[in-house]
């Protein structure tokens, strides 16, 4: 129920942790037959900032990604690594509403903002 209505979701995994990657497909499968159809669904690999104890590669998750048609980075919380780019993506993939729709319905409107180059994560 807590799906109805989103316009985005973000799924985080923990890249030293190969189980939390494969919980992240029942997310998205959960996501896919009980969300909006239009949902804009981004994948956050965390923890980048220790590479020397992943579990989790960067192709495989980018593999899967794609083949999902979702957004995919991967971001360092501690190190505030590509915290922002997940937002930026999912707000270019959001169509836009009118701030004022005429049927009085739900909407939002975004504004786009310049976006600074991604980071390389380490």
């Amino acid at each position: 129920m807590y799906h109805r209505g989103s316009a985005a979701a973000i799924i985080v995994y923990d890249i030293t942790k190969e189980e939390t990657f494969s919980t992240l497909k029942n997310w998205v499968t959960e996501l896919r037959q009980h969300g909006p159809p239009s949902i804009v669904v981004a994948i956050a690999g965390n923890k980048c900032d220790l590479i020397d104890v992943r579990e989790v590669m960067e192709r495989d998750a980018k593999d899967y990604t794609d083949s999902i048609h979702a957004i995919f980075v991967e971001t360092s919380a501690k190190n505030a690594i590509n915290i922002n780019e997940p937002f930026i993506e999912i707000s270019r993939r959001i169509p836009s509403t009118d701030a004022n729709p005429p049927s009085g319905g739900k909407g939002f409107k975004l504004l786009r903002q310049p976006s600074k180059p991604k980071r390389s994560c380490c």
